[in-house]
């Protein structure tokens, strides 16, 4: 099986209806003791559900900034065994609460947590919403491409398939095209890779091209940017950079990633291995730089880092961040173009011993990206 990063973001979302924004971007300007304190007094009121997981989440959220993973996932895993239960009566709550969880058990690197989470965050839509709501299809998308991030290819493909057809019967087409989006992208990068994916990369975009609903013009759009990328990947290195820079702009001020070098480590990973990350403690750093209107990345540095130092793994990925190709900025941008923050964490899954069921850390780690960049505006 091919593990696959998703290399592509070439479309913004659709104006659909969807799960609340995951809390790792919700804004808020109290401090992480008083977050706990708001919590805890909810809880002390027996305030309503959807207020606990309200104030659950931003405490969690106050908690994941300052780089504490493990005890926003336990916030998160507090508040769910309170207020699960509540699906039906606050389906879009609940959900997000298990969004929440799925977002911080992968930082955490709780792998196998965080596709349940995701799965749970459906089933609570499906308990207090219509059937035909699109929202419900909208978050099996979600769990679709955290199934595509592990390389569970059959799994997504599904999903993807499944959503299409069942918002297609609705008339849904912002989320058909979405579905159907997803999976072109999924199975383009699987073609960068292997050859073998190339026919089926090509029937997922003619089920997009042959499609005439308003919907799905800004999915041809983003399908423009895909074939860039792979007429990038199949040139030699010295040409594409004009192949980049004659790519369609990204529509209003989106940073669209069309390419990043790929992480150079050592042959046995070493950037990747050890640390305190192996142990449990997270390793993180915060960092800005500006897209340039020709998508090209400028004035990278690291604005703020986790207690325990990031290892050599920091210096390789800022490396190929520097290297990172974005589509051509469009609109008003200004001369020095788009600022951005990212948040990059090694995160050591963990894994289960053979024989026992004694939770160990992989010994390689991988690296998670975050947008903070709202979080940075603010």
């Amino acid at each position: 099986m091919i593990a696959v990063a998703v290399l592509l973001q070439v479309a913004q979302m659709p104006s659909v209806p969807t799960p609340a924004p995951d809390p790792d971007i919700i804004v808020s300007g109290k401090t992480t003791a008083e977050a706990k304190r708001i919590l805890e007094a909810c809880i002390a009121d027996r305030c309503a559900p959807d207020k606990e997981i309200k104030a659950s989440l931003v405490y969690a959220t106050r908690q994941m900034l300052d780089g504490d993973y493990p005890a926003a996932r336990q916030t998160l895993l507090t508040a769910r065994h309170r207020n699960a239960a509540f699906d039906k009566t606050y389906p879009l709550q609940v959900s997000d609460l298990h969004r929440a969880l799925n977002r911080l058990s992968t930082l955490d690197g709780w792998r196998d947590s965080a596709r349940l989470s995701a799965v749970d965050a459906t089933d609570a839509l499906r308990a207090g919403l219509p059937s035909g709501d699109p929202t419900i299809l909208s978050q099996r998308l979600f769990s679709a491409s955290q199934l595509a991030r592990e390389g569970r290819i059959i799994g997504a493909t599904q999903i993807y398939n499944d959503v299409a057809d069942k918002a297609r019967q609705r008339g849904q087409y912002a989320v058909e095209a979405q579905a159907l989006f997803d999976g072109a992208v999924l199975y383009a990068t699987l073609a960068s890779l292997d050859p073998v994916y190339r026919n089926s990369a090509q029937e997922w975009a003619d089920r997009i091209t042959q499609r005439t609903e308003p919907e799905f013009v800004e999915m041809r759009s983003g399908l423009s940017l895909l074939r860039t990328k792979l007429a990038a990947l199949a040139a030699k290195p010295q040409d594409r950079a004009a192949i980049y820079s004659a790519a369609q702009p990204a529509a209003g001020n989106a940073a669209i990633l069309l390419d990043e070098p790929k992480l150079q480590v050592l042959p046995d990973d070493q950037q990747l291995a050890g640390g305190m990350a192996r142990e449990g403690v997270p390793e993180w750093a915060d960092v800005g730089f500006w897209v340039r209107p020709d998508g090209s990345v400028a004035d990278l540095a690291v604005v703020r880092q986790s207690e325990a130092r990031p290892g050599s793994w920091l210096g390789e990925k800022l490396k190929a961040v520097s290297g990172r190709r974005y589509a051509p900025l469009q609109g008003s941008v200004g001369a020095r173009g788009l600022y951005r923050v990212e948040r990059y964490s090694l995160v050591h899954v963990v894994q289960s011993t053979i024989g026992t069921h004694m939770p160990v850390r992989a010994r390689i780690g991988e690296i998670d990206t975050m947008d903070m960049t709202p979080l940075y505006r603010s």
